[in-house]
């Protein structure tokens, strides 16, 4: 005569099988995603110093001053900013600058061509294409006053070569970026 636990077993093996089963996942998931889990959760509450909260629980944090700036100054209402860029007002003005800028670094600009307007849902890109004559030192103070000036512009891409006058001929590609603004005024 078998015990009763023996037949209870032989009964239901497949039950106790899951359960040993269940048991082992269970174990080996603890041990092996624990240290991973722990790890995420560590960065989500380190990215918060840097900005970049994975953290639901801490919100991000509100933009500095001077970045609001850079947007207020880089941006127009949704109707302006479409209605300059379809007029060509956009274009005119990244002429302008970079051409105004060019020559305060003594470049002399041989042609300024108006490049594509691409309209986006939350803002305008303008692109303008240069050729300019000068030395690659002016042009590296074109590319510092570039990146200096406190626009959303963006080198395309840009060639360099040798000219028996001027020094060189430079071809730049420049795009800039204006924002749309929607709702409330800011």
């Amino acid at each position: 005569m078998t015990a009763p636990w023996i037949r209870a077993t032989r009964a239901h093996w497949q039950v106790l099988l899951a359960v040993a089963l269940f048991a082992a996942f269970s174990l080996a998931h603890t041990t092996a995603f624990r240290p991973v889990l722990e790890r995420y959760r560590r960065a989500a509450a380190e990215s918060g110093r840097v900005g970049a909260s994975l953290d639901m629980a801490n919100p991000v944090p509100a933009p500095s001053t001077r970045v609001m700036s850079l947007l207020a100054a880089n941006s127009l209402a949704t109707t302006a900013a479409e209605e300059q860029g379809a007029s060509g007002a956009l274009t005119a003005v990244l002429l302008d600058q970079v051409t105004r800028l060019a020559v305060r670094r003594g470049l002399e600009v041989l042609s300024t061509e108006q490049g594509l307007v691409t309209q986006l849902p939350g803002a305008v890109v303008v692109r303008a294409r240069f050729r300019l004559g000068g030395d690659y030192a002016r042009f590296l103070g074109l590319l510092d006053d570039l990146a200096r000036a406190r626009t959303l512009v963006t080198l395309d891409r840009f060639s360099l070569s040798a000219a028996a006058t001027r020094g060189g001929n430079i071809e730049l590609s420049v795009s800039q970026l204006v924002l749309k603004r929607t709702g409330a005024s800011r």
